[in-house]
């Protein structure tokens, strides 16, 4: 088929980071993104490339009907890539791709505008910045500031995870669209969210890449320190594969943030102002946070997530830090929670309950954390 030797033409070019050879794929106004992606191509050091034509069938727009005319169709391609150095196995995802028929050959007109995965290094030109178990790949000029970031964030998680010495890669979109491309996401989905760490092929399979991915809208509008917070959460996340875990929302955000906020040095009447204020005003909640309450679109979710961390840092102050870690590891690798309350800290989730609320109440009086 036309279209297949397209893609293997494709790959031959991204292969051998040949711009004017990726160019020749495509129609005139791809041309530019296509130069881009062989670019991009060298400068991550993609591996494993492969594009596999798996639909012919599916259907254009209408604005890309207007544009490419009556020989325009689309249909999807199985990708993998894998980021040489950074990523021990390949990504694999289902990618869109709208091509028009030209003097018996099928050319790519556009890549991505269905409900499937764009990688950010096939939306345009993107950048490295890297140093040390850091990578930052973006779409923006914020790269070698994001890696400062990361670098202290790998710090941050060493001090409470000493034994984890793995890698971290952050992904930079320019807008929250490319974001939403780049996790298949829903409009508006992660709008409060400054970031979040996932399997870059939205899969759960252990061992698959896990990236981090920032949400511009939200995390350019952060200080210095809630900025450090958010990449130090996220690469909790990483160092302790909370994208294949199955635990309580609470504990697995809990955790990441109190690994963030453990020596940042931040006080307790900043970072968890907005919980503190609900508490003052309503009193202290009756439960641990539920996955409901932690939903990226739930109502007053900073408040909730405050909420989380003083749950963890609640643990580690009654308990010890050990045990804290302890904790969340035996939950993680499959133990009940309940059953981790009382082999672990000797207690119940209800006990626990009890005296984390009147710890919150002193704390929404004014007791020094």
């Amino acid at each position: 088929m036309s279209a297949q030797r397209t893609l293997t033409a494709l790959v031959h070019a991204l292969d051998a980071r040949d711009g004017t050879e990726a160019e020749a794929t495509g129609t005139e106004a791809a041309k530019p993104l296509l130069e881009d992606m062989a670019a991009n191509a060298g400068r991550m050091d993609l591996r494993d490339l492969a594009l596999r034509l798996v639909d012919a069938d599916g259907a254009v727009t209408a604005d890309e009907r207007d544009e490419l005319g009556a020989e325009a169709w689309a249909g999807a391609a199985e990708l993998t890539y894998r980021l040489d150095g950074w990523d021990a196995q390949p990504t694999r995802l289902e990618i869109r791709l709208v091509f028009t028929t030209s003097g018996g050959r099928d050319l790519i007109a556009g890549i991505g505008g269905g409900d499937d995965r764009i990688p950010l290094w096939m939306t345009g030109r993107v950048t490295l910045s890297a140093s040390g178990r850091a990578l930052v790949v973006a779409r923006s000029d914020e790269g070698p500031h994001v890696l400062g970031l990361a670098r202290q964030a790998l710090a941050d998680v060493g001090k409470v995870l000493p034994g984890w010495g793995g890698r971290l890669v952050v992904e930079v979109p320019d807008s929250e669209e490319q974001l939403d491309q780049a996790l298949a996401a829903p409009d508006g989905r992660y709008d409060n969210i400054a970031a979040v760490t996932t399997s870059v092929d939205g899969s759960l399979v252990p061992g698959s890449p896990v990236h981090v991915f920032l949400n511009p809208k939200v995390f350019d509008g952060l200080g210095p320190r809630g900025a450090q917070v958010v990449v130090s959460h996220e690469a909790t996340h990483v160092a302790t594969d909370a994208t294949f875990a199955e635990l309580p929302t609470w504990l697995l955000e809990g955790f990441a943030d109190y690994v963030a906020l453990a020596h940042a040095g931040i006080p307790v009447s900043t970072a968890a102002s907005q919980i503190l204020a609900r508490i003052r005003k309503d009193g202290p909640p009756d439960h641990l946070p539920t996955a409901d309450e932690l939903d990226p679109s739930a109502p007053g979710l900073g408040a909730t997530y405050e909420e989380a961390w003083l749950a963890a840092r609640f643990i580690a102050r009654q308990y010890g830090e050990p045990k804290l870690v302890r904790f969340y590891r035996t939950v993680s690798g499959g133990v009940p929670v309940q059953r981790a309350f009382t082999g672990i800290l000797g207690t119940t989730e209800t006990a626990f309950v009890d005296r984390w609320r009147a710890d919150l109440r002193d704390l929404a009086g004014g007791v020094a954390g």
